[in-house]
């Protein structure tokens, strides 16, 4: 492991105050930090458990080598990712055990789908595509700078300019923050405003800009073929409905998704966020419980990234209302009890079986509940019939 006594990193990764999100966002940059992190109270379940996916054997939990505390904000870098879980479906009747309750601060991604299928950082994704997009046109007047301009201060501002034209794009959908993280921006803008800027710094900014600036515009047009239904599933359909475009559906979830380890039940989706933002569910030919199964899935794991879009949305110093509802004592505490909640009240339902097949975590939210899950719903622009 690497790191000084005024590592930053290496002092918030073992601070017991360091909030989830710079957590996790140490943890997509610092695989040396991974041992720290994993023993750190404040690390939420899936990224411990996407560390130990990445860093096998590193990423046990190891006693923090400093225990002087860091502010937060003290390290200005792009907000962390968030997972995927797998959705469960029983074959039988009976309701099934919750695999996971309490999760803390960021929610398994989707009823039972793989825990991880869809732990993708977003600061990592970006950060690859810097590589083959950086500079790359597409619509508008973006990738007309080099990262080696005459200006590099003037093409940093056109590019941000053009960032958020691009950005505005998106305003009042549920998972804009997903998309283009607000937080990122801000602390780009931050950054770019530092006096006394060299101009080796002024080039790396603007390479960084740049290749965020066209991932977003590669967001845009990839968002622009996808509101058409293609399969002409009621699946494709909400899905579809839901983001604009800005959500994909892939049917992929027996690959895409971890395996369901009990007898009897199946995996029926999961969700991944990064550079792509979907939904993994199985084939139409082998869903379950028909189109009602279908809904339920599909709003259960929609309800997934709503929640991850509450918390990229959210203070960096506070947590997002999701968090709040559940530190409430709502759904459990859970946000796999929280995300199934979605789903019925959305329906109408009360109940989580159709005709043999049982899906989700087993808890059948009440009104009062229903009703927190509705406003909350309001507040993200998230679908929410009556």
């Amino acid at each position: 492991m690497t790191g000084t006594p005024d590592d930053i990193d290496l002092i918030a990764a073992g601070n017991p105050t360091s909030p989830p999100r710079l957590l996790a966002d140490i943890a997509a940059r610092r695989h040396d930090l991974h041992g720290i992190i994993a023993g750190n109270p404040q690390a939420y379940p899936e990224l411990r458990l996407w560390m130990e996916q990445v860093n096998p054997g590193f990423a046990r939990p190891v006693a923090p080598t400093s225990s002087a505390p860091a502010p937060y904000g003290a390290a200005a870098y792009p907000v962390a990712p968030y997972g995927a879980a797998a959705y469960p479906v029983a074959a039988q009747a009976p309701a099934m055990r919750p695999r996971r309750t309490g999760l803390g601060w960021v929610f398994g991604g989707c009823g039972c789908l793989t825990l991880i299928a869809g732990l993708v950082i977003v600061g990592v994704v970006l950060a690859g595509l810097g590589a083959s997009t950086a500079g790359d046109g597409g619509s508008g007047s973006g990738g007309q700078t080099g990262a080696t301009a005459d200006d590099p201060m003037a093409a940093i501002r056109a590019e941000s300019a053009e960032y958020q034209e691009l950005a505005a794009q998106l305003d009042g959908n549920p998972v804009a923050p997903l998309i283009a993280p607000p937080h990122w921006f801000e602390r780009f803008q931050n950054r770019a405003s530092a006096p006394s800027i060299n101009e080796y710094q002024a080039n790396a900014l603007l390479a960084e800009i740049q290749t965020h600036r066209a991932a977003l515009q590669q967001k845009i047009s990839d968002a622009e073929g996808r509101r058409s239904n293609a399969s002409g599933t009621i699946a494709e359909e909400l899905v579809d409905s839901a983001g604009n475009g800005f959500i994909d559906i892939l049917w992929d979830a027996d690959s895409a998704c971890s395996t369901a380890d009990e007898p009897g039940h199946t995996t029926a989706g999961c969700t991944s966020t990064g550079s792509s933002v979907a939904v993994h569910i199985l084939p139409p030919d082998r869903q379950l419980g028909g189109d009602e199964g279908s809904r339920l899935v599909v709003l259960h794991e929609l309800a997934h990234l709503y929640q991850y879009a509450d918390v990229e949305s959210s203070p960096v110093d506070g947590t997002s209302r999701s968090m709040t509802l559940k530190e409430q004592g709502m759904f459990q505490s859970s946000g796999e009890a929280m995300s199934d909640c979605y789903a019925l009240t959305y329906l109408n339902l009360y109940s989580l079986t159709v005709g043999d097949v049982t899906f989700g975590y087993g808890y059948v939210c009440n009104d009062t509940e229903r009703q927190a899950i509705r406003e909350w719903a309001a507040q993200l622009h998230a679908p929410m019939p009556g």
